[in-house]
């Protein structure tokens, strides 16, 4: 089986590959990450072959497992861009020691990871505020509800942050998330 569904595989990839590449670089822009999820598409494919149902034609099925990788690229872009951002904004003096530069790039990372923690709704207003920088008519744009909304949902999340980094014990969140 492994040889006929091998086959079909590298059928799949003659047949599709344009299409599928073409998709992955218009939704990321970079031909090496594009190379990478067009490979890794395809050795999924390969791995999921028996749970393709074939409910919809190999066309879509491929489309949607190459969808899903560019979900989760661009989600580790966005982490990655959040971090940097964040390390960025918190750029430490000479003066400071090493120990000061390690508890900063600790506090980060546990702000990072509450932020995490919040609802999917906190988290998009908070990032959408805090990191990324928009106007609060623009939030309220991007989620389709009211500039009040976005203000109450926005203070309600920095509470719940505030609350989250009392009970780990920080202090001085009020500088870095306002």
């Amino acid at each position: 089986m492994d040889g006929k569904k091998e086959e079909l595989i590298l059928k799949w990839y003659e047949q599709y590959y344009a299409d599928i590449y073409r998709f992955i670089l218009y939704m990321i822009g970079d031909m090496d990450c594009c190379e990478d999820l067009i490979h890794d598409t395809f050795v999924r494919a390969f791995s999921a072959y028996e749970r393709f149902e074939q409910r919809s034609s190999v066309k879509t099925w491929l489309f949607s497992i190459a969808r899903n990788l560019v979900i989760d690229e661009i989600r580790r872009r966005k982490r990655r861009r959040l971090f940097m951002r964040f390390t960025q904004h918190h750029e430490l003096s000479s003066s400071f020691s090493l120990e000061q530069e390690f508890v900063n790039k600790e506090s980060i990372l546990e702000l990072m990871t509450q932020i995490g923690q919040l609802k999917p709704i906190y988290r998009e207003v908070v990032i959408l505020k805090k990191i990324e920088e928009c106007s609060t008519k623009e939030i309220a744009e991007i989620l389709d509800c009211s500039e009040t909304k976005v203000r109450k949902t926005l203070s309600r999340a920095l509470q719940e942050l505030r609350t989250m980094y009392r009970l780990e014990g920080g202090e001085g969140i009020e500088q870095t998330i306002g």
